[in-house]
Formats: C-alpha cells, sequence, structure tokens
C-alpha cells in the first residue's frame, strides 16, 4: 500500500511539474525571438528588455522595469512590443532622458505593438516598462534599428 502511494505522489508531483513548465512557456527565448523579428526586414535587431510580474498589489504602486540605452543621433529606431498572451497584461513602455519624456507606445487609453523613435541626441535614455493597470503578464520589448 505504502509503494502505490509513493508511486501516486510521484506521479501527481511530476504532472504538476510538468504543468508549470508549460504556464511559463509562452515568456521564454523562443517568445522574444519571435518578437525582435516582428518588425520586419528593414529593422535591425539591436537589443531587448523583457518584464515579468505577477499582480500588483496597489493600484498606485505598479511594478516596472527600468532600463538604460544609449541611442545615437541621426537613427530611427523601433520599438517593438510583445506581451505573453496567456496572461492579461498589456505591456507600457515609455522613453525619456534626463530632461525630456519623448512618448511611448500608448496614446488615449489604447496601446500600440510598435513605437519609432528618431533620435535628435546621442546619449542615454532611459525605457521604463510596465503593465496597464498593474495586471500580471511577461512582455518583451525588442528594439531595432530601422535601415531602409
Amino acid at each position: 500500500m505504502k509503494n502505490l502511494s509513493l508511486k501516486l505522489i510521484s506521479i501527481v508531483c511530476f504532472i504538476c511539474f510538468l504543468s508549470i513548465e508549460n504556464a511559463n512557456a509562452q515568456c521564454d527565448q523562443q517568445f522574444i525571438d519571435k518578437c525582435a523579428v516582428s518588425g520586419g526586414q528593414g529593422a535591425k535587431y539591436i537589443k531587448h528588455f523583457r518584464i515579468r510580474f505577477a499582480q500588483s498589489k496597489s493600484k498606485k504602486k505598479k511594478s516596472e522595469g527600468k532600463f538604460f540605452i544609449m541611442l545615437n543621433k541621426g537613427n530611427h529606431y523601433r520599438f517593438l512590443v510583445c506581451n505573453d498572451p496567456s496572461k492579461p497584461g498589456q505591456t507600457i513602455i515609455e522613453l525619456s532622458n534626463d530632461y525630456s519624456h519623448f512618448g511611448g507606445n500608448s496614446s488615449g487609453g489604447k496601446e500600440y505593438a510598435v513605437f519609432d523613435f528618431l533620435c535628435s541626441k546621442t546619449g542615454p535614455y532611459y525605457l521604463k516598462m510596465f503593465f496597464k493597470d498593474g495586471q500580471e503578464g511577461c512582455g518583451v520589448c525588442a528594439i531595432t534599428l530601422v535601415t531602409d
């Protein structure tokens, strides 16, 4: 009887392990690669940033990721935003530097998959990423250089 119980517990644990792996599989390297190539043929991949958060406990203080990137004057950058379809969170990005806010992928209550930026000054820029309404999610922002 003990042997049967031990086998049953082992099987249940194995099934739970597989279901956990499948639940997180949407936000893996394959998901990031798919996002990075969604910019089209005229865009060259530079870098990506990923966030993964549980639902925020406070509406006022949402979980967010803050990232630093150097951008060069005269370049046309495209920020591609992808969301894990198995999670409710919609990724919002905001681009700024020490002096100005340049926008992001959200305008008028609507989120867009692409944000283009024509860089007019070489220097450090800051990318803030969070989920709309503090929802749970996994999001990727792939930065590309538009070459055509």
